[in-house]
């Protein structure tokens, strides 16, 4: 039960993609030998898109979301999007949290930091290749810690988009989805053991552990990020948006974040959907995403205009 609970917090929305027919598959090596596969469409334009993916384990390849929805923000720009370790487009769709097949490589690897440290590669690769005047960045749930990181340590980054990426602190986020889906007697004996889970993790140099479909390097990547001193270090145009009804991180942590952040990081706009869930739905289960995406679609216009 545990299991399933964390896993509802960590499950991201899935954030934007192209048709697949589109895209040209591209491979770099990492330092230990193993490939970053990482998708690429376009090759004419000086804008590029950036679409970064939850954490579920599955090949955004075959994310229809992110392929149909997202990639649909910037008009005439070029689309990256980089696999997860271990993972490539052979791997097939599954919504399942709990399926059985994620690569080995992916649990022992897979981490927010690992993934910043593909994107880094791969974006220095394209520089070379090509110069694009602006990188923009979007991603949803871990892949806008994941969106945020990237542009504290990327100068190529130029604005960032972050969706339902929650408060400051990871274990508030779990806590609070633990809490919306149990009554108050054993969600108070879940998070003394999640409690207990996490200082384990954070006490320890290495654990042998899968958790909700992750590892120990996952964990500690999660457990340890300060999500509000990462967009402090952003000196960008950030777009924070959060869904008010979202159960899957707190929106209440998200509005103290903001706050703290309001007197020193001006660059930061910050956006509340009332009604709309994790997944952007509304109390009805209709998906309101038509109108996220056209307020991003603003949003990044205006960030273009000003560059040119």
């Amino acid at each position: 039960m545990f299991k399933r609970l964390v896993f509802m917090v960590v499950a991201v929305v899935s954030v934007v993609s192209l048709p697949v027919f589109s895209m040209g598959i591209e491979a770099l090596k990492r330092s230990d030998g193993s490939a970053i596969t990482y998708y690429l469409t376009g090759r004419g334009s000086d804008r590029l898109l950036v679409l970064i993916q939850g954490s579920d384990c599955n090949s955004v390849f075959h994310n229809t979301n992110i392929n149909d929805n997202f990639s649909q923000v910037m008009d005439d720009a070029d689309i990256l999007m980089v696999e997860k370790y271990g993972i490539d487009q052979r791997l097939s769709w599954n919504p399942d949290p709990e399926r059985t097949d994620c690569p080995d490589a992916y649990l022992q690897q897979d981490s927010p930091l690992q993934r910043v440290d593909d994107y880094l590669t791969v974006l220095d690769q394209l520089d070379q290749d090509n110069r694009y005047a602006q990188i923009i960045l979007l991603g949803g749930s871990e892949g806008a810690l994941v969106a945020n990181l990237l542009a504290a340590k990327s100068d190529k980054v130029t604005a960032v988009v972050a969706l339902n990426g929650g408060g400051r602190f990871f274990i508030d986020d779990v806590l609070y989805n633990m809490q919306s889906q149990m009554p108050p007697q054993a969600f108070s004996e879940a998070e003394q053991g999640f409690r207990q889970f996490s200082q384990s993790v954070l006490q320890s140099q290495g654990m042998d552990i899968t958790v909700s479909g992750h590892g120990y390097h996952w964990w500690k990547d999660m457990l340890t990020a300060d999500q509000q001193q990462i967009l402090q270090a952003i000196d960008v145009p950030v777009l924070l948006i959060q869904a008010e009804e979202d159960t899957h991180v707190d929106p209440h942590a998200f509005e103290s974040m903001v706050k703290a952040l309001k007197q020193t990081t001006p660059h930061i706009q910050p956006r509340t959907y009332a009604g709309l869930d994790h997944a952007f739905k509304d109390a009805q289960g209709q998906s309101q995403v038509e109108r996220v995406l056209a307020d991003i679609r603003v949003w990044i216009g205006g960030r273009t205009q000003a560059k040119n």
